[in-house]
């Protein structure tokens, strides 16, 4: 179960499945360990339907509800499209494009039938139903019931692609995966920050929002412009959630800009989904796993942070802006 050790595999899918999440994106720096954050550029998909139902699918699923389920896959399967079997039905609500869901799940190979990753005996996951994750989890989850046992065969150009034996060694490019999973609780998420407004400490870069609130950009004024010797977090909204801790999987919305010049380079708000990462472990840059530990879910976040914080090596005309850099972030869930 390699990939549970190294990143949660709600992340996984959903950063594989991100339609273009360009190289400013708050990865770690070069010299920082190998981030999934920055897939490359790709063009962005049609928005996800609901896999077709196919009683008849070749996976048979025996066991107790929400205890490790008995699997047995009619191999090789194979799919040219998502499909899903629904094995015991839910008595919840269904799920929509948006929401987010918790879930025990357990993922195999339908060429052989081997097990590839499983939750069971750990935490359940958060699966983010929107453009962001994979195309063929979010059509077999999408209309599901809480309460559901179900089984999806995920065709192979909606699952990991070429990049399926880098995720899972074992796992051809066009091998359909099969997720069998329990889908115990969907909720929507927060779309931006929510709380109480506070006031900003003089001297700072300035936010500017639309009138529904949303982040439309960051100005930085001549007196703010002076590099900062360490990191400053300012909350600008204090949210009521729970505090993130190191090790969760975040949401955030976030725009980014140069200390020096005011500069965007980056923002999940100008792309039309929020962010999905893993906070405190590397995967983000520094300032990032320090500045948003420890903030409360529903907050927005002002970061101004040091170069040896951001992109310690970027040096102008690189594709990861340089110098000291501004980020507000919005922290919609932490799970």
């Amino acid at each position: 179960m390699r990939r549970l050790t190294a990143l949660p595999i709600a992340v996984v899918l959903a950063l594989a499945g991100c339609a273009s999440q360009p190289e400013s994106t708050p990865a770690p720096s070069e010299s920082s360990p190998p981030s999934p954050t920055s897939p490359a550029e790709q063009t962005p998909e049609p928005q996800v339907t609901p896999a077709a139902e196919d009683p008849s699918l070749g996976v048979e699923v025996t066991g107790a509800p929400d205890a490790k389920p008995e699997v047995k896959i009619t191999t090789p399967l194979s799919v040219e499209d998502s499909v899903r079997k629904i094995v015991t039905k839910g008595e919840g609500e269904p799920v929509d494009l948006g929401d987010n869901v918790v879930l025990n799940f357990s993922l195999y190979n339908g060429r052989d039938g081997a097990e590839l990753d499983s939750t069971y005996g750990a935490a359940p996951q958060t699966f983010p139903i929107t453009e962001g994750l994979l195309r063929g989890v979010a059509s077999g989850l999408l209309g599901a019931h809480v309460g559901d046992r179900l089984a999806i065969a995920i065709a192979p150009d909606e699952g990991f692609g070429e990049r399926a034996t880098s995720n899972y060694p074992g796992l051809n490019p066009d091998d359909t995966m099969v997720l069998v999973a329990d889908l115990q609780r969907a909720y929507t998420p927060l779309q931006q920050a929510e709380g109480e407004a506070v006031p900003a400490k003089p001297g700072l870069p300035t936010v500017e929002t639309d009138d529904e609130g949303k982040v439309t950009g960051i100005t930085v004024p001549e007196d703010a412009k002076t590099p900062p010797t360490e990191l400053v977090v300012q909350p600008l909204i204090q949210g009521s959630g729970p505090k993130v801790e190191a090790g969760q999987r975040i949401t955030v919305h976030y725009t980014g800009v140069r200390l020096e010049d005011g500069e965007k380079f980056d923002s999940s708000w100008d792309k039309g989904q929020p962010f999905p990462t893993v906070i405190g472990q590397g995967q983000v840059i520094a300032g990032w796993d320090q500045g948003l530990v420890g903030q409360n879910v529903g907050s927005r976040v002002l970061l101004v942070i040091p170069q040896e914080l951001a992109y310690a090596d970027a040096k102008p005309g690189d594709a990861q802006p340089s110098g000291p850099l501004v980020f507000v972030v919005d922290i919609l869930d932490a799970q």
